[in-house]
C-alpha cells in the first residue's frame, strides 16, 4: 500500500489511562463513548473525504479504541512503525488535553522529522500556547480547516511554503510563532461531504475495524451523526460552541448551514450502510421555517427506515412535532433543559419555561414521537443542592402529566470535567460567580492527572460548594432513577444496578478524598492500591449506558451496499485510476 500522507489519530483523555488511578465518576454516562473519551469528532470523516477527493491518502487510527480494547496494545510500537509525511491530532474536546500532547511527543520521539498538526475548537483557542510545544508545529484554528489541511499537506510534501496558508499557525526557522491570518470561514457548510464510508474504506484497505471504530462498542451499537451546521444562533454560558464563542475566537459571525438537500443526501447514504440510529446534531430550526420544510419532506422522499434523533435547543410547538409525524417513519427528540428551575434555566441562556417544555413533550407523544431524552445538568449558574435535587419531584410529576409514559427518559449528570474555553463563564468567571482553578493548557493537562472527577473540575461554582455539588449529582440520580423504575422507563434489575453503583461510586469519592489527606509518595501508593476497585465504577455510573441506546435495524440492503463498497475499493487499490476518475467525476458534480 502506498505511504500515507496523512495520519490521523486520536488520542484518549488520559494517555496513561491504563495505569493511572483515576475515578471519572458519571462524566461520560450521557455519551456513547467511555470516560477516556475514545470517540473522534466528525471533523475526522469531512478532512479525510475532503483530502482524499483531493489526491490525497489518508489514513485514521483511533489509539484511544485500540487501547481500551487491547490492554497490551504497544501504542509506541504502532507510532514506530508508522511513515505518513504529516501525523495529525485533535484537540476538539479540551478532556484530550493530556493524552493528545502525549501522542504528538511520542511521534516526535520516532519521527523527529514529521511535520505533527493540531487541529480542533480547544487547539484553535490556545493555539499559541499549543504551537509552542516541542511536539507540535503546526495548528490549524476554526471549524472548517478542509482547505487550508489540504494545502498544508500538499506544501509539506513538495517542500513549499505555508506563510500564505489561512488560519494557520506555526514556528519559523527561528523558532518564533507565526500567526496567519483566519480569512478561510466557509459561509456554508456545502464544501465537505458527510461520507462514513471513508472509515469504511480505511477498515478495508487496512484489514484493521478497530482502528476506525467510533468508539469501543460501536460494533454492538452502530449509531451515526449528521451534521446540519457550523456555528451557532444560541448562548449557552458554559458552551465553548455558543454564538460568542465562534465569534470571539473561531473566526465565524454567521452560522453556516448545510443545504437541506445535501444533509438529506448525508443521511440516505447512512441508512445503505449502517443500520443504526442516526442522530441529527444542531437544531436545524435554527436555519428558518423553509429550511425545515424542505429538509423534513426530503426525508419522506427517500423514506428513511433507520430510527432518527433530532437534538433541539427549545421546545418544538405542536404544529412542528405534528409535521415529523406526518413525514418520517420513527423519530425520537433530545433536549438538554439543564435544570428544571425556570431562573436557572434562565440564566443558563435558555430562555424557555418549564411548562413550554412540559407541554412540548405532551405534544411529542400525542403525534407518535418514539422516545424523548431529557438532560439535567449540575454545576450551572445560580444552582443550588435544594435546586439540583429537586429535579426529582419535578419529573416525577411530569410523568403524572404524560400518563407515566416510558417513552421519556430523564437524565442527569455533572458539568464535567472542565467548562468549555471560550464560553462565557470561562472568559469572565467573576460575573457568573465562578472561580476558575485552571487558565492555561498545560493547567488543565494537569487537571486531568487527579483522581476523580471533582479534583479535576476546572471552576468552583459560588452557589454551591465542589462537595454539594458531588452529592447532589449523585442523590438526584439515584431520584431520578427510582421514578423511571417506578414508571416501567427501565426494569427493577437495572434500577437496583445502577443505585448500588452510585452507592459505591459516593464511598470511592470519600475514599479518595482521605486518600488526598496522604502526603506523597503515600499517595501515589494508596491510589495505586484502590484502582482495581475504581476502575469498576468508571462507567454506568448515574444511569446503566444503555440506556442511551436507540433500536437499530439490519437488512439485506446494508449487506449489499456494504458488499458493493468491499469490491470497488479492491478494485481501487488494483486499478488506482478508478479512483482518480471517481474523485474528478465527484468533483464536476459539485
Amino acid at each position: 500500500m502506498a505511504k500515507a500522507d496523512l495520519v490521523l489519530l486520536h488520542a484518549p483523555s488520559v494517555y496513561d489511562f491504563r495505569e493511572t488511578s483515576i475515578m471519572y465518576g458519571p462524566v461520560s454516562d450521557l455519551v456513547p463513548s467511555s470516560p477516556i473519551f475514545e470517540m473522534y469528532p466528525l471533523g475526522f470523516t469531512t478532512i479525510g473525504e475532503y483530502l482524499e477527493r483531493h489526491g490525497l491518502h489518508v489514513k485514521l487510527v483511533n489509539l484511544a479504541v485500540l487501547m481500551l480494547s487491547k490492554p497490551k496494545f504497544d501504542v509506541e510500537k504502532a507510532i514506530r512503525e508508522m511513515d505518513p509525511h504529516v501525523f495529525g491530532i485533535d484537540l476538539h474536546w479540551m478532556p484530550h488535553a493530556h493524552g493528545s500532547i502525549e501522542i504528538a511527543r511520542l511521534c516526535k520521539k520516532y519521527h523527529p522529522d514529521t511535520p505533527v498538526v493540531f487541529g480542533g475548537l480547544t487547539a484553535s483557542y490556545f493555539h499559541e500556547e499549543l504551537a509552542g510545544y516541542d511536539c507540535v508545529d503546526y495548528v490549524l484554528r476554526g471549524d472548517s480547516t478542509e482547505e487550508p489541511f489540504t494545502q498544508l499537506v500538499y506544501a509539506i510534501k513538495r517542500g513549499g511554503s505555508v506563510a500564505d496558508i489561512p488560519n494557520l499557525t506555526y514556528k519559523d526557522a527561528s523558532g518564533a510563532i507565526v500567526v496567519n491570518p483566519f480569512t478561510c470561514v466557509p459561509p456554508t457548510f456545502d464544501h465537505v461531504k458527510l461520507d462514513y464510508s471513508f472509515s469504511m474504506r480505511s477498515v478495508i484497505r487496512t484489514r484493521d475495524m478497530l482502528s476506525s471504530l467510533p468508539f469501543k462498542g460501536w460494533l454492538s451499537y452502530p449509531v451515526s451523526a449528521s451534521l446540519t451546521c457550523r456555528g451557532c444562533t444560541r448562548n449557552c454560558v458554559t458552551c465553548g460552541g455558543s454564538a460568542t464563542a465562534f465569534r470571539e475566537h473561531f473566526g465565524r459571525d454567521r452560522v453556516a448551514f448545510r443545504d437541506p438537500d445535501l444533509l438529506v443526501a448525508d443521511i440516505a447514504h447512512i441508512g445503505r450502510h449502517i443500520p443504526g440510529p442516526v442522530f441529527v446534531l444542531n437544531d436545524f430550526r435554527q436555519a428558518g421555517d423553509e429550511y425545515v420544510e424542505r429538509f423534513i419532506t426530503g426525508l419522506r422522499r427517500i423514506d428513511f427506515k433507520n430510527p432518527i434523533g433530532f437534538e433541539f435547543f427549545t421546545p418544538p410547538s405542536e404544529d412542528f412535532f405534528a409535521l415529523l409525524d406526518e413525514n418520517l417513519n420513527d423519530y425520537s427528540v433530545e433536549i438538554s433543559a439543564e435544570s428544571h428551575d425556570d431562573d436557572v434555566r434562565e440564566v443558563f441562556g435558555k430562555q424557555y419555561t418549564w411548562e413550554a417544555l412540559s407541554a412540548s413533550i405532551e405534544h411529542a407523544f400525542k403525534h407518535n414521537c418514539q422516545r424523548f431524552d431529557l438532560y439535567f445538568m449540575t454545576g450551572i449558574p445560580t444552582q443550588t443542592a435544594a435546586s439540583v435535587l429537586g429535579t426529582v419531584g419535578a419529573v416525577d410529576e411530569l410523568y403524572e402529566r404524560i400518563g407515566n409514559n416510558p417513552k421519556l427518559l430523564p437524565f442527569i449528570g455533572p458539568m464535567a470535567p472542565f467548562l468549555d474555553p471560550g464560553c462565557m463563564i470561562f472568559e469572565d468567571p467573576d460575573r457568573f460567580g465562578y472561580t476558575l482553578r485552571a487558565h492555561t493548557l498545560e493547567e488543565h493537562r494537569q487537571l486531568l492527572m487527579q483522581p476523580s472527577w471533582k479534583h479535576i473540575l476546572n471552576y468552583i461554582p459560588d452557589a454551591m460548594t465542589l462537595d454539594e455539588m458531588v452529592d447532589a449529582t449523585y442523590e438526584a440520580a439515584v431520584g431520578l432513577n427510582r421514578v423511571k423504575a417506578k414508571v416501567g422507563a427501565i426494569d427493577a434489575a437495572t434500577a437496583a444496578a445502577t443505585e448500588r453503583r452510585v452507592l459505591e461510586a459516593q464511598i470511592a469519592m470519600a475514599r479518595i478524598d482521605e486518600i488526598m489527606r496522604h502526603p506523597e509518595p503515600e499517595r501515589g501508593a494508596l491510589l495505586d492500591e484502590y484502582k482495581h476497585e475504581i476502575d469498576q465504577l468508571n462507567e454506568s455510573t448515574v444511569c446503566e449506558k444503555t440506556e442511551l441506546n436507540w433500536p437499530a435495524r439490519m437488512d439485506f440492503g446494508h449487506f449489499w451496499n456494504n458488499a458493493k463498497l468491499l469490491f470497488r475499493v479492491y478494485a481501487e487499490l488494483l486499478f488506482p485510476r478508478l479512483r482518480a476518475y471517481d474523485h474528478r467525476f465527484e468533483n464536476e458534480g459539485r
